[in-house]
């Protein structure tokens, strides 16, 4: 299984900031007590109205990139880097099963058929619905993902909304 992480972040540098470790052995299973160290470092360091992430199925929902494209922002995020859930290490994610991802995306694209091809890193996979007009936090989407469960590929699973 993994865990979807929605980002709604303007820019591909924020991007890269922002997601969720699949650590299934942690006592932070779904990554929200990381998550929410990461929103308080945000505001702690000049940011003072990002918002706290958001549980949302198995995963976590992190909401805010507008307020790190300011340069307050820019300089609270690499302040708050250590705690970013998705970090820079891709292989955090574990391994992707790549014929179950193809079947996952065979199964997301029959429910929804303008959903956008994966791109993968290490154990990291990134779906950008910017230009679909599919939005990570519609019924129709979360449908989706419930129904394509069973093909879950592994790995760490990143939706990026468009801004």
């Amino acid at each position: 299984m993994f865990r979807l992480t929605a980002v709604t972040f303007a820019s591909v540098f924020l991007i890269a900031g922002c997601g969720l470790v699949n650590d299934s052995e942690s006592d932070d299973p779904h990554g929200f007590d990381q998550a929410m160290a990461y929103a308080s470092c945000i505001r702690a360091n000049g940011v003072p109205n990002f918002p706290d992430p958001l549980k949302e199925g198995n995963g976590v929902k992190v909401q805010g990139g507008e307020y790190l494209s300011s340069p307050e922002g820019k300089k609270a995020a690499e302040a708050c880097r250590d705690k970013d859930p998705q970090g820079n290490d891709d292989s955090d994610g574990g391994t992707i099963d790549t014929a179950k991802l193809a079947d996952w995306m065979k199964c997301m694209r029959a429910k929804l058929p303008k959903f956008p091809d994966a791109q993968t890193s290490g154990g990291t996979i990134t779906i950008t619905l910017q230009g679909t007009g599919i939005k990570s936090d519609s019924a129709e989407f979360q449908n989706a993902r419930r129904s394509c469960e069973s093909h879950a590929p592994g790995g760490n699973l990143k939706v990026v909304d468009a801004p």
